[in-house]
């Protein structure tokens, strides 16, 4: 039997909110995304290549929620 991993609290929070209070959250990730890779294109800097990542996980977990919802 396969035991099922721990969800984040990012993934909790996700899944306890309605669609229509998700997309603000989108719409801040994609530009904090942007922000982040035109900054770390100009200095090189670890931090805010890890504050892409993180904005790209949680885009990925609310796009995964919501495809889970239309299912």
């Amino acid at each position: 039997m396969k035991k099922e991993r721990e969800k984040t609290r990012v993934e909790k929070r996700v899944e306890s909110l309605p669609a229509s209070e998700l997309l603000p959250w989108v719409e801040q990730a994609l530009y904090g995304i942007g922000r982040n890779l035109a900054h770390w294109q100009k200095n090189r800097d670890a931090e805010s290549l890890e504050e892409a990542r993180m904005g790209a996980e949680v885009l990925h977990t609310i796009l995964e929620s919501l495809s889970k919802r239309v299912s």
